[in-house]
């Protein structure tokens, strides 16, 4: 199933969601426009406000409020692109430039300040609340997965086990509170807390290791490939590598003859291993749900979950 077929159990919800984020973040001035016509909204494939309405329509949780809290969600997300560009001083995102590649750092910095803010005003409605504390709970933790994550650049002899707190932080800890958020949204009796949080963080965890996989693997990810390498970033691949004696390639690779490092990657199973590894993760999400009667948003949730870890872009 394509994202697209994937997404129409929920696609008013998410057509909604683009109305408001198309609408939002508008200001006066020059700057404030070309910032905004600069951040590639539209481009992003919105998994996140996916994940959220595909959960919440599995626990019957309807209700107007839920494009605007999607909404913010997707602007939370962009803000921290916007911030994690910056400290990574990269130079294309989703196929485009980076604000901070158009603007300079402390205009983008600004920036991503004004989506945050933005984000937050979106939470209105008896949610607002526990929303609030979600996201300001995720941002917490997504800055000390990219404060744990800078303090190991270029630490090619990094433990998995920080590997994983890095992006249990950075990455699933925002799946991790959607799923919080939905079950403080169900009305009587339903999975527990533990277990919608526990598969909002599997699903991060997927989301992801994929994505570390696209860097070195995918000439589709709308940014140049080895990108994490330059930028010192350790991710699971590196870590598989150097368990394998690569570590001279990684410490000699050239952005213009990456052709070797990849065949390497290639030689070594590095995708393969690292596949083994979301499987275990997959598992338990597909344990998590098939615990649920069969529904188009329970069998659109799947497909997600394949389209995540099979994903090329």
């Amino acid at each position: 199933m394509n994202y697209r077929a994937i997404q129409e159990p929920v696609r008013l919800l998410l057509q909604d969601t683009d109305h408001i984020l198309a609408g939002y973040a508008r200001g006066n001035g020059r700057l404030i426009s070309a910032l905004r016509k600069s951040t590639p909204v539209a481009k992003g494939k919105k998994i996140r406000a996916a994940f959220f309405f595909l959960l919440a329509g599995m626990h019957r949780v309807r209700g107007e409020e839920l494009p605007r809290l999607g909404a913010a969600i997707e602007m939370l997300h962009l803000s921290s692109l916007v911030h994690d560009d910056i400290v990574d001083n990269s130079s294309r995102r989703r196929g485009e430039k980076t604000p901070n590649q158009n603007f300079g750092n402390s205009l983008s910095v600004l920036w991503g300040d004004y989506l945050f803010i933005h984000a937050l005003r979106l939470l209105d409605g008896r949610w607002r609340s526990p929303a609030m504390d979600m996201m300001l709970d995720a941002s917490r933790l997504m800055i000390e997965g990219q404060i744990l994550e800078f303090e190991n650049v270029f630490n090619y002899g990094l433990p998995s086990r920080i590997y994983y707190a890095i992006i249990r932080k950075k990455t699933s800890s925002m799946f991790a509170g959607i799923a919080d958020l939905v079950a403080q949204m169900t009305d009587g009796p339903g999975r527990s807390v533990e277990e919608l949080v526990n598969f909002g963080r599997n699903f991060g965890m997927i989301f992801q290791i994929s994505d570390d996989l696209l860097d070195i693997f995918s000439n589709r990810a709308g940014k140049d490939r080895f990108q994490d390498l330059k930028e010192g970033k350790v991710t699971l691949p590196y870590i598989l590598l150097v368990r394998q004696g690569a570590l001279p390639l990684i410490k000699e690779f050239s952005a213009e003859r990456p052709q070797p490092l990849l065949d390497r990657c290639t030689e070594l199973g590095i995708k393969e291993q690292s596949i083994k590894i979301i499987d275990r993760y997959c598992r338990k999400c597909v344990v998590f749900l098939e615990s649920f009667p069969p529904s188009a948003y329970r069998e659109s949730m799947q497909c997600l979950l394949d389209f995540i870890r099979y994903r090329d872009y």
